[in-house]
This record gives C-alpha cells, sequence and structure tokens, in this order.
C-alpha cells in the first residue's frame, strides 16, 4: 500500500482549499456585477446608455476581488457565504474606481479603454464628466448606507486620490522627476484605493486595529506594485487595450524613464523637454528606456511591494492561516501580467 506523505497530503489540502477560494470568489464577483448594476443604473432612459456602458466594461474586477479576497483572510469558516454587505462595500470600491477613470480619459485626451472606445471618444467629454461625477455621488451614498466608517474611509480615500493625481500632474514634461516624486503620487492615485479596498473586509467584520492594519498594508504595497506592472506595461506592451507609451507623449514619466534618466540623460532629456513629443521621438525615448535595462529594474521594485504584501498577511496571526491560498490566487493575478513581458515573466516564474 502507497502511503501518502505529510507534505504531499498538506499539498492536496491547499490545492482543495484553492479550488474551493476561486469557485467562491467568481460566484462573488458575479454578486458584485449585478450590485454594481443595481447601484448605478439611473431612471431616466436618456442617460442610462453612458453609465451601462461604463458598469459593462469594468474589466476584471480587481479591486473588488482584493475586497473579497480579504474577508476570506478573515473568514472563521463558519459561513462559506460571503455576507452582503462585503459584496455592497466591493460594489462601492469599483464604483469609485470607476468614476475615476472617466475623469483620467477626460484630463489624458484617452481615446481608448480596455482596447474600446473610452467614454469621452464615445459621448464627448462633457457626458464622461458628468457620468463619473454620477459615480462618485452614487459611491458616497451607498457608502453612507453601510454606515459613518464606510463613508468617512471613502471620503479620506478619494481625497488621497485626488492629492496623487494633482502631484503627478504638478510634474508633466519634467525629466527631474524623481523615484520620490513617483513614490508620492502613486501611492495617493492608485495605491490609496487598493488598500481600501483591502481594509474593507476588516470593516465589515469589526476586525481589530491589527488586523486592519495588516490588511492596509496588504493593499498599499500591491497597489504600488500593481501600478509600477501598468506604467511597464504602458511602455513594452501592446496588449493593454490602449495606446502604447501613452504616459511619455503625455508626459508622465513613470519608473522606468526616472531609472533610464539616471543612467542615460544625456540622450533622453533633450527628447523629453522637446514637446510636443512626435511618434518617432516617442519611439526613440522607448527604446532608450529598454535598452538601459530600466524596465527590469522596475519589475525587481515591484516585486519586492508584492513581496511586503504578502509578509504583511502571512504574519499576522488573524491573517496568517488564509495566507497561503491568497497567495496562490495573486500568483495568478500576477501572472496576468507577467505575461505581458518578459522582465515580468522572469520574476514570476523566480517568485
Amino acid at each position: 500500500m502507497t502511503e501518502t506523505s505529510p507534505r504531499a497530503a498538506h499539498s492536496s489540502s491547499h490545492d482543495e482549499e484553492a479550488a474551493r477560494i476561486h469557485e467562491r470568489l467568481q460566484k462573488d464577483l458575479v454578486r458584485v456585477r449585478e450590485a454594481l448594476h443595481s447601484l448605478l443604473v439611473p431612471p431616466h432612459a436618456r442617460i442610462r446608455e453612458p453609465v451601462l456602458y461604463a458598469v459593462e466594461n469594468a474589466g476584471h474586477l480587481l479591486r473588488p476581488t482584493l475586497v473579497l479576497l480579504s474577508s476570506y483572510l478573515l473568514d472563521t469558516g463558519r459561513d462559506s457565504r460571503t455576507h452582503r454587505r462585503v459584496i455592497e462595500g466591493a460594489a462601492v470600491v469599483e464604483t469609485l474606481h470607476i468614476a475615476t477613470l472617466h475623469h483620467d480619459d477626460v484630463i489624458d485626451n484617452a481615446q481608448i479603454r480596455r482596447g474600446k472606445p473610452s467614454i469621452n471618444a464615445k459621448y464627448g467629454n462633457a457626458i464622461a464628466l458628468l457620468t463619473g461625477d454620477y459615480l462618485l455621488a452614487r459611491c458616497m451614498q451607498s457608502a453612507a448606507s453601510l454606515g459613518r466608517p464606510h463613508l468617512v474611509a471613502m471620503a479620506e480615500t478619494l481625497t488621497d486620490m485626488c492629492v496623487g493625481q494633482m502631484l503627478e500632474s504638478s510634474q508633466l514634461h519634467d525629466p527631474s522627476r524623481t523615484e520620490e516624486d513617483y513614490f508620492a503620487a502613486i501611492s495617493g492615485k492608485t495605491a490609496r484605493l487598493l488598500r481600501m479596498a483591502a481594509s474593507m473586509g476588516a470593516l465589515q467584520s469589526k476586525a481589530g486595529k491589527g488586523e486592519r492594519e495588516a490588511l492596509e498594508s496588504f493593499g498599499h504595497n500591491l497597489g504600488m506594485a500593481f501600478q509600477i506592472w501598468d506604467d511597464i506595461l504602458d511602455i513594452c506592451s501592446r496588449e493593454t487595450g490602449k495606446q502604447p507609451a501613452k504616459d511619455i507623449l503625455n508626459g508622465v514619466y513613470t519608473l522606468p524613464v526616472i531609472y533610464a534618466v539616471q543612467d542615460f540623460g544625456n540622450r533622453l532629456v533633450p527628447v523629453l523637454r522637446a514637446q510636443p513629443l512626435s511618434a518617432e521621438q516617442c519611439g526613440e525615448v522607448v527604446a532608450v528606456v529598454e535598452e538601459s535595462g530600466a524596465i527590469a529594474r522596475a519589475a525587481k521594485v515591484a516585486q519586492r511591494y508584492t513581496d511586503d504584501a504578502l509578509h504583511a498577511v502571512e504574519t499576522h496571526r488573524a491573517t496568517a492561516p488564509h495566507a497561503p491560498i491568497v497567495r496562490r490566487c495573486l500568483s495568478d493575478l500576477v501572472g496576468s501580467f507577467a505575461a505581458r513581458h518578459p522582465a515580468l515573466q522572469a520574476l514570476h516564474d523566480a517568485a
């Protein structure tokens, strides 16, 4: 008779739990999409189309996924069905994200979002801005229905996101932008919302201060990592559903460009200062960034942030029991990013 080793049994148990969590996550994300539709679709037929367009093109629901995964981390195992308030909280977080995308696309004059016309390209800037405002209002209204702590948290999150975006906008076309400038901006404009998403499960379960801080660290560090990956892919990938190197053309010099300027400033700075950039000049900048090794350097920074995110939940007694399964779920998310560029894939395979 063949005996099963303890390690093999442990691995099998993790595989079964991972499959269960994955199935639960997919079912919960369906509920989140239904909650988004119920929350956001307005009663007036004349304005329904642009709002529905925003809801139906909501993407992969990364932020609701973090809300759900964080609630699973605190799950005691007594109930396999996620509480309705967690689903509603996930929908509120995604609503804020969609609203800010509308405003971002108007600011950037973006014509494509996730491979489809952006809402401003399809309906015009006025409708895009007003739709974003409507989504913000519904976000805050729904957060208030969840309770004062949720409303305060969402308001603080929106404030920090605006500050981060303003910091970025204040340094457009500035080749002297530093790592510190970049990190300060993305901490607000991107990581702050993922921090809020990850802490939503703690808010719903009335978790203690330690659990909330662990989840906030988890979300913040993931947010930093995902923004760096997104910025790498903006330069390198042709599969993002957005115009390639749009950040460079818009004068947003992200971490790979900052690193390339540090080593090849004599080649890059004169080009980056010449505005507006032609497509040919933009191609020159991308070529230097790739030649400099800045992509791999930035990817390693993103990996460190991911490691710090996982460390936060793997070392806290309340979240540690489920942390290996969440690590596996996050590995799948990271892999979807990594598959788009060799520098990211190499780091993902080594993790």
